[in-house]
């Protein structure tokens, strides 16, 4: 092969995808995507197998491609994948008229390419010839399938294709039968068009498996009326415009959490024919989430909140508090002699004490309160909106509350157990350090004190 040809094929071999979207939008165009496919990879392989037909037959006859009465057009690599694809066409119903039609924009794919390459003028224009001279003998070998076969041949192939189809149909309905996740196909008016068996039976525990597919009853049956708590889901998937979404919803009345999603169908030239609507009962995880989002947040032996959440809250109460000019209560509070427990009664009975404290605490605080276990023995309570005499009444009622308490260790001894707090309100200027250093400064005069009480800075 001449360097002139090679540079030809080297170029087409190295423009496939260029090709591809060329003939792609010409397809889109003129609307052959309507009998074909929108999907890139088929068009790409369309012009891979193009473009090494063509390299085949330069490579074989160089530019002797010209066509001869005497012309034997299946024993050159143009007429070979001519014939190939004209027989897989054929089979699916594709007419001749509207292959060759299609096949023009083909050509016409090629030639824009060389058009628009920087060779020269008298290099285009001879390249050009071969491209069509190409085309020629490919579109030879389909008329010479498309026209060829038998009657019987012809009966053969559409039993063979209708095969398919129903193999085809059958492997379709067996997966979207057995599949857990409640699928429903809508049209563009949003009708239901088909649904599975998970679909049916979260409202109908009785319904058959391809009933919806095989009913011979043309009830229409919109989206929304058979699913009217997903009715504002689907209306804004509409309204969107977006291929694709997805969004977790709370069923009141099962008490259900579900995993929804929506796809925009495309018809194979590409416009809007519908919604698939995938439903996912998804409850246990949901359920699972609370668990180790509440074991994060959470001091694993008190059930009091630990330290990371606790700061979380403050952040947002303190700008929230500062934001409205309101008041914000935190206190510190330390077990008086807890070492002093855990070396006489045991580590297990230190254990009990925190847990009473815990418990103490939660009785008396309001459910927008946080308690947490700070540390050790050492325990915060932030108090939002809450102001010193408020803040004061609560704590000495939660002190008095646990002097009477006690907790019985090993062997029947009775644990009293006593608390030092230390209390500061914020003044709108503070930080979260500024004020946790200020209560633990009125939790150390308090012990100082006597302990056994409640200091307020």
């Amino acid at each position: 092969m001449t360097e002139i040809l090679s540079n030809l094929t080297d170029y087409i071999k190295g423009n496939e995808y260029w090709l591809m979207e060329r003939i792609l939008s010409y397809a889109k165009e003129r609307d052959y995507t309507k009998y074909t496919s929108t999907l890139v990879e088929p068009w790409r392989l369309s012009i891979s197998g193009l473009s090494e037909s063509f390299v085949k037959l330069v490579e074989s006859r160089g530019d002797n491609i010209d066509l001869s009465p005497d012309e034997d057009y299946e024993s050159d690599p143009a007429t070979q994948f001519g014939i190939i694809e004209a027989q897989r066409h054929r089979e699916r119903g594709i007419s001749l008229e509207m292959f060759l039609g299609l096949m023009k924009y083909y050509n016409q794919s090629y030639q824009d390419l060389i058009r628009e390459s920087g060779f020269e003028n008298e290099k285009k224009q001879y390249y050009t010839g071969l491209i069509n001279r190409f085309f020629d003998r490919v579109e030879i070998a389909f008329c010479k399938a498309w026209t060829s076969p038998k009657k019987e041949q012809l009966i053969t192939e559409l039993q063979k294709k209708n095969r398919r189809m129903t193999n085809e149909k059958n492997k379709y309905l067996t997966i979207f039968e057995s599949l857990s996740i409640a699928v429903i196909i809508t049209d563009s008016d949003g009708i239901i068009e088909n649904m599975n068996l998970a679909a049916a039976n979260m409202f109908n525990k009785e319904a058959v498996s391809g009933s919806k597919y095989y009913s011979e009853i043309n009830e229409n049956m919109y989206f929304y009326e058979r699913f009217p708590e997903l009715e504002k889901n689907y209306i804004n998937f509409i309204k969107s415009g977006k291929e694709k979404t997805a969004d977790d919803f709370y069923h009141d009345f099962t008490e259900q959490y579900f995993h929804i999603s929506f796809s925009s169908s495309l018809d194979i030239s590409g416009k809007f024919s519908g919604t698939i609507i995938m439903i996912n009962e998804i409850t246990k995880h949901k359920e699972m989430e609370k668990k180790l989002e509440k074991l994060a947040e959470t001091d694993p032996l008190t059930g009091a909140n630990n330290r990371r959440s606790f700061l979380k809250f403050f952040e947002k109460e303190l700008k929230r508090c500062k934001r409205y000019t309101r008041a914000l209560a935190i206190i510190m509070i330390d077990i008086d002699h807890f070492k002093d427990i855990n070396d006489k009664y045991g580590h297990d009975a230190g254990d009990e004490v925190l847990k009473l404290l815990v418990k103490k605490a939660h009785s008396v605080i309001r459910s927008t309160d946080i308690f947490c276990r700070w540390g050790g023995e050492e325990f915060l309570l932030l108090l939002p909106e809450s102001s010193i005499k408020q803040s004061s009444h609560l704590v000495e009622r939660f002190r008095n509350s646990l002097s009477e308490s006690s907790v019985t260790a090993t062997g029947g001894l009775e644990i009293k157990i006593t608390v030092s707090i230390g209390m500061t309100v914020s003044d709108n200027k503070d930080n979260t350090d500024t004020l946790i250093k200020r209560a633990d400064k009125a939790l150390y005069m308090a012990k100082e004190q006597g302990r056994n009480r409640v200091i307020v800075l």
